[in-house]
């Protein structure tokens, strides 16, 4: 049996090695929650993304079919609008279709347009 150094030199080899595979084991686990975290902003941003491209979407249909348009608005381009505006899934988006919808004179219609418009501008942001 050997003493002195090299019993010495064993065990902090030792200790040494037992200590760089805890960090081995610690900085694994810090990657993969790292790499899960990373995959959740990610699905969030594409969902994001999602909506952000239905909102555009909407808002060009609703500047082609009403605003572009001087007299009244096609039923199948109505039912569009108003399919595509239940699709966003927002309350007070489609409160705010209702009061365009259910306008009664010409002011009333641009007042709600325009607060339609700033309203899906503002989702987009």
């Amino acid at each position: 049996m050997q003493t002195g150094i090299l019993d010495k030199t064993r065990l902090m080899a030792n200790i040494l090695m037992i200590l760089l595979v805890g960090l081995n084991i610690f900085f694994s686990i810090q990657y993969t929650e790292n790499i899960k975290a990373q995959d959740n902003e990610s699905e969030k941003q594409i969902q994001e993304d999602g909506e952000r491209l239905k909102v555009s979407r909407f808002l060009k249909l609703f500047i082609d079919k009403v605003l572009s348009t001087n007299g009244t608005i096609s039923f199948d381009d109505r039912v569009s609008l108003e399919s595509d505006i239940r699709r966003l899934e927002d309350p007070a988006l489609l409160e705010q279709w209702e009061k365009f919808v259910n306008s009664t004179d010409s002011e009333v219609a641009q007042e709600s347009a325009v607060k339609l418009m700033s309203m899906l501008v503002g989702k987009m942001l």
